[in-house]
């Protein structure tokens, strides 16, 4: 083999080992269940607690700048989309909770992330 073929298959397969999953939090969890789950129920209180106080700011807010149609309960629209956003924040700061108790989360592709 010449110099720069045995290059070549060494960069290649500093590629490839590269590219294995990282240990999945699941697999972690059935290993050391009772931290995981003390570690969940620990990130889901503070979670809750930030939520339910954001969410009384962000109606507080709302009620004052709320039209006429939207007092009568005609235009669900706002509180569908905080509902949403909620949501989606609500999985954003359990997976950061959880990342700094040392439980990596499963990363998704950019594709994945979109609209999910």
């Amino acid at each position: 083999m010449t110099g720069q073929a045995l290059a070549a298959l060494l960069a290649a397969a500093v590629l490839l080992g590269g590219c294995q999953p990282p240990p999945q939090s699941e697999e972690r969890a059935t290993g050391n269940s009772e931290k995981y789950a003390r570690d969940r129920d620990l990130c889901q209180a503070q979670v809750d607690d930030y939520m339910r106080s954001r969410r009384r700011i962000d109606d507080a807010s709302r009620d004052t700048f709320i039209s006429g149609t939207e007092r009568s309960g005609r235009d669900g629209l706002a509180t569908q989309m905080a509902n949403y956003g909620d949501s989606r924040n609500s999985d954003k700061f359990m997976a950061s909770c959880m990342e700094a108790r040392g439980w990596p989360q499963q990363q998704k592709a950019w594709w994945q992330k979109i609209g999910g």
